[in-house]
């Protein structure tokens, strides 16, 4: 053998190491999130590492809250619980994917400034500063049957 295949050999044992020592732990879905506490097929989220995966995350509230903010502001504040139960907070988000249904209040179509209203409550502000990435589109929700009008999924990372 020659000494760059013993080279290249050493690379792939260590990289080969280092992803078999990042353990994953799933979390179970919290009554808000599954209230009937039906044995459904996903975690609430997933530990890799000190990466914190989570699923996609409905106002456990949306009878009460018929408009995006308020169901906005109702998850946020759920998230903000559960991550808080995984000693992280919303400013150890690093990124947010946002599912905003079409309203029937406004003809079918999304209400973005009702979700950024709710949402600019919790990031960006000077009690919380922080702005993790994120991306916000226009989908038909499963929960839309249920009045259900945004959904948030996102990742978080624990400090070092």
């Amino acid at each position: 053998m020659t000494i760059k295949h013993l080279s290249l050999l050493t690379v792939a044992l260590i990289g080969s190491l280092t992803a078999s020592a990042q353990k994953t732990k799933r979390i179970p879905l919290p009554a808000s999130q599954n209230p009937s506490n039906a044995d459904l097929p996903i975690s609430a989220a997933v530990w890799a590492g000190d990466t914190l995966y989570v699923s996609g995350w409905l106002d456990p509230d949306i009878k009460s809250h018929p408009d995006t903010t308020s169901q906005t502001v109702g998850l946020i504040k759920d998230i903000q619980k559960f991550l808080e139960s995984q000693n992280l907070t919303l400013s150890d988000v690093v990124m947010m994917h946002v599912y905003l249904g079409g309203d029937p209040a406004k003809d079918g179509k999304m209400d973005f400034a009702g979700m950024m209203a709710g949402y600019s409550q919790f990031f960006g502000t000077r009690d919380q500063p922080n702005k993790p990435a994120r991306t916000t589109v226009q989908v038909v929700l499963p929960a839309g049957t249920r009045g259900g009008l945004v959904e948030i999924d996102l990742i978080a990372v624990r400090p070092k």
